[in-house]
């Protein structure tokens, strides 16, 4: 089985430190999607520190604060794309990776996680787009996310994992989880999952519209204004079914809001 680990809402002064010392022990890449407003001052070092041990460092908004399909005003979603690809520029992938904040309740992937703007600015900028397969919630369950996890795993041909460096308590299991991995043959990668990238290098493919909120006509025309209306988001708000990897549960799919 193949694994991309990645981390996310990083850096943290605890949990990344823990994480990188963890992975180097056993020599193994991963992805650090990182908030930008975190990756300026004093925890900048950590970023750096991730990036020159030949972890990939993405972009995971500049402040975490909703689904970019929900933010209002205009131009609030592309200033939490480009400011935090600013603040990240010195160590960025190339192409650029853009992880979208995942919905309500807890990270469900669909159409609220971006909108037109957002959509437009991933275009144009050749951003690839990283979703997930394997969520265990280790910020839920910190001392309980680790078996589920591995078991996840087996049942993907390619498993993107998201843990969360922000979390320190729930990073004492990692070094077994790891080792888990290894004793199951796991082959470690910087690649994404096929079904976990609707968007390549800026090029949407099939199901990348099922992540795109499209605003009201009336909001459209008024653009030029804050506007108070809510986004059109349909009733069903599940998963979307181009994303669900065989071996599928319900709530495999949350992340940390």
């Amino acid at each position: 089985m193949r694994v991309t680990l990645t981390f996310d809402n990083g850096p943290h002064p605890v949990g990344t430190p823990l994480v990188l010392d963890e992975l180097g022990r056993r020599g193994i890449p991963a992805m650090f999607f990182v908030i930008g407003a975190k990756a300026v001052g004093a925890h900048r070092a950590l970023v750096a520190r991730a990036a020159s041990e030949g972890h990939v460092i993405g972009n995971h908004t500049w402040s975490h604060s909703g689904p970019l399909g929900e933010l209002r005003p205009p131009g609030a979603a592309r200033d939490e794309i480009l400011r935090a690809q600013a603040a990240i520029a010195s160590f960025a992938s190339d192409p650029p990776l853009f992880r979208p904040v995942g919905a309500a309740p807890g990270g469900i992937i669909d159409r609220r996680l971006l909108n037109d703007e957002a959509a437009a600015v991933l275009r144009d900028g050749g951003y690839t787009t990283a979703l997930w397969n394997v969520l265990p919630g280790d910020w839920l369950n910190p001392r309980g996310w680790a078996a589920p996890a591995r078991d996840r795993c087996r049942t993907v041909d390619h498993g993107v994992v998201v843990l969360h460096d922000s979390y320190p308590d729930g990073l004492a299991h990692l070094p077994g989880f790891l080792d888990a991995l290894i004793d199951d043959g796991a082959e470690f990668c910087l690649e994404l999952a096929p079904e976990c990238t609707p968007m390549v290098a800026g090029r949407p493919g099939p199901c990348f519209d099922e992540l795109v909120t499209t605003v009201f006509p009336q909001e459209a025309a008024d653009s030029s204004h804050p506007s108070t209306s809510s986004v059109d988001i349909p009733e069903d708000r599940n998963v979307m079914r181009a994303m669900r990897a065989p071996g599928y549960r319900p709530g495999d799919f949350e992340e940390e809001l």
